[in-house]
């Protein structure tokens, strides 16, 4: 027998919807039954972006450099940055990353030298500061920003999602049905849902091997 020859199976928004609350054993009958399921999927969203880094919002993001200048606002949409580096001359180095309380005891935020360290400011619209201070306008720090994941917005668009984690969402979103309209089979949503996201987070990694060296004692 033939197979179908094509591997792009995915739901949209209202395809979604629907599934969750079939599952929950419910029908979508009103316009508002249907806006309070979307804004119950953009909470799913959100709470995944918690979870942890995804790799599929890691975006490959440059920042050029001013001189003297150490703070920087990114984009509203970026929720963290990593893999951070100083492009200088086509030579990258590696920075490292401050918390609050040591970037703020800093002595002099305003001394110019070769950029060696940040700390990111996760306000809405996140600021990038950097230490020292930059001393020429030719640096650019390159990093990997973890960006939002989109909103859903109308019930014929693509969720922002890979393939592996529609299963997660789908379920994530029957839970919380069920939690406002089924509340005897949230318990069940709820393990199904814990499931399906281990699932997908489990497989969203980098097949890398994990290589342990013993530290050396000294004498």
């Amino acid at each position: 027998m033939a197979t179908s020859g094509t591997s792009t199976f995915e739901l949209d928004v209202a395809d979604t919807i629907e599934e969750a609350y079939e599952r929950i054993g419910k029908e979508l009958r009103t316009g508002y039954e249907a806006l309070s399921a979307r804004r119950s999927l953009n909470l799913v969203l959100q709470d995944l972006s918690n979870r942890q880094v995804h790799l599929w919002k890691l975006v490959s993001t440059s920042q050029a450099l001013v001189q003297g200048t150490a703070s920087y606002a990114l984009a509203s949409n970026i929720l963290d940055i990593q893999n951070v580096v100083l492009r200088r001359a086509g030579i990258d180095t590696t920075m490292h990353r401050l918390g609050q309380s040591e970037y703020q005891t800093r002595p002099n935020k305003a001394t110019q030298s070769r950029p060696s360290q940040y700390w990111l400011e996760r306000l809405s619209t996140p600021v990038l500061h950097i230490y020292p201070a930059p001393e020429n306008a030719t640096d650019t720090v390159e990093f990997y920003a973890m960006e939002r994941i989109e909103d859903v917005t109308s019930a014929m668009e693509t969720i922002n999602i890979p393939s592996r984690f529609g299963p997660a969402v789908t379920s994530g979103l029957s839970y919380w049905l069920a939690v406002k309209k089924a509340p005897e089979r949230a318990p069940m949503m709820k393990s199904i849902y814990d499931e399906d996201l281990k699932n997908a987070m489990d497989e969203d990694r980098e097949r890398v091997s994990l290589r342990l060296v013993p530290a050396r004692r000294s004498v």
